[in-house]
């Protein structure tokens, strides 16, 4: 955790691991009392001030030093390094029995997963991602690994390329984001001030998130290679009709419609309504013209 009164507070004797860029403590999950503060912490957060849900965030999540403080009586510092998975389904399992429907989001700030934490969150996040093509690709990974059941947050906008790219999260099934300051002019990074002209692509693009709502479809993720189908295609299955979501800087010729049923689909750029005819299954090819993305809906005839 983060504040540094909790390392004055939590134990009484404790030997200091500094983590320089957060001006925080490391503390031993292995110690009951700091178990037992931050399930505390959660019931309040929760219960007093009523919070729907929780976002773990920080670079220094996955792993702990071993503990050598001899006021916990461990039978070897390692008992600290183990304890890291309990701790967190601690939290998890605590944020959910107060609330069912609470999220638990985890997110390690811009490194790695561990495989020994994800059973303990419900959103997983593109973790500071660098570029678009790091949010496509750490989405792909994502739900390979934990499911569809698992939401995924392609991040604050403001890190996907042009700051702008909401067809990178939506094309996906990812939940969209965004993080800015108002009043415009208010706050030292102004890239993040709420402009009147950004104010009109963020309505545009929750507008085709919220009617699309692709995060609750099936994300059928080995129907395209990421790495040598071109151009880059992601699909997603949802209430009988299937989406497409092509990407490339440049793109004039062929793609290809996979995992369609043996029927004939009506194919629509959603994102402007454009009707680009119709298809038939089980797989079709249509001849199109993008740059950067194009978002496609084929829907059963």
């Amino acid at each position: 955790m983060r504040t540094t009164f909790e390392a004055r507070g939590a134990c009484r004797s404790i030997i200091r691991r500094k983590i320089s860029w957060w001006n925080s403590w490391y503390l031993c999950p292995a110690d009951p009392q700091v178990v037992k503060y931050h399930k505390d912490l959660v019931k309040k957060i929760m219960d007093d001030w009523r919070f729907d849900g929780l976002k773990l965030d920080g670079q220094h999540m996955n792993g702990v030093p071993p503990c050598y403080n001899s006021a916990h009586g461990h039978t070897r510092p390692e008992e600290s390094v183990e304890a890291v998975p309990t701790f967190f389904k601690m939290i998890y399992d605590t944020a959910r029995s107060i609330k069912p429907d609470s999220m638990v989001e985890f997110c390690p700030c811009g490194t790695g997963y561990s495989f020994f934490t994800m059973p303990y969150m419900n959103m997983a996040v593109a973790s500071d991602p660098e570029s678009s093509w790091q949010i496509r690709l750490k989405g792909k990974t994502l739900k390979a690994l934990m499911g569809d059941s698992i939401a995924y947050f392609g991040d604050h906008v403001d890190m996907s390329d042009g700051g702008d790219d909401f067809a990178s999260t939506v094309g996906i099934g990812g939940v969209v984001g965004t993080n800015f300051t108002w009043p415009p002019g208010s706050a030292e990074r102004g890239r993040l001030d709420l402009t009147a002209q950004k104010e009109k692509v963020w309505a545009k693009w929750t507008k085709i998130y919220k009617e699309k709502m692709l995060p609750k479809g099936e994300y059928l993720g080995t129907l395209y290679d990421i790495g040598f189908d071109k151009p880059e295609t992601h699909a997603i299955r949802k209430n009988g009709s299937l989406y497409y979501a092509f990407y490339a800087p440049d793109w004039k010729g062929d793609v290809e419609i996979r995992g369609l049923e043996v029927c004939a689909y009506r194919v629509t750029e959603y994102v402007d309504g454009k009707d680009l005819g119709k298809v038939q299954g089980p797989t079709a090819t249509l001849s199109v013209e993008f740059k950067k993305h194009l978002l496609l809906e084929a829907t059963p005839e």
